[in-house]
């Protein structure tokens, strides 16, 4: 098994094999991954395996509320809405869990993140949590749930900075 490096989605990818065990992360991947960045609507980051995708993620801007968002988002005197950058699906096929791949794709997508938010602004991070075990997932990588919606988690761009910083040290 030989691993590919965080690519961007192209159609030599192969998709139909992908099961992450969750059906609406597989037919979003599937069904919506191409056609979404064809149109400029995300950008979908995969590693594969031989060309078959074992774990990918999808980035968009996005806005949130600043009634819907932490205290530590909203500070100061927010526009409405505040500008965000989105994480909108992250999964890894069942059968490569255990390796690192997840962990691997979240951090890429933070640092793609902060650079996002260096060229064009943004706030922060949100993800949109498919279940409870997501948002304890997200919640272990320092996302705070928003005030009116516990499946929507975000992490400030400056806490995601200067938790970058402290990694690479």
């Amino acid at each position: 098994m030989a691993l590919s490096g965080i690519e961007l989605l192209d159609d030599s990818h192969r998709l139909d094999a992908f099961d992450c065990g969750k059906p609406a992360l597989n037919a979003w991947l599937t069904g919506f991954a191409r056609t979404n960045q064809a149109r400029d609507f995300t950008r979908v980051l995969v590693v594969h395996d031989e060309s078959a995708v074992v774990g990918y993620y999808g980035l968009a801007p996005s806005v949130i509320q600043p009634n819907s968002a932490p205290r530590a988002i909203r500070t100061g005197r927010p526009p409405d809405p505040i500008p965000c950058l989105l994480i909108g699906q992250l999964a890894v096929d069942q059968h490569y869990a255990g390796q690192g791949i997840g962990s691997g794709l979240v951090k890429d997508a933070l640092r793609r993140c902060v650079a996002g938010a260096e060229i064009v602004g943004g706030r922060a991070v949100v993800v949109r949590a498919i279940d409870a075990e997501a948002e304890r997932y997200w919640q272990g990588w320092g996302f705070i749930a928003s005030r009116d919606n516990p499946s929507i988690l975000m992490r400030s761009i400056q806490d995601v900075r200067l938790w970058l910083a402290d990694t690479t040290h």
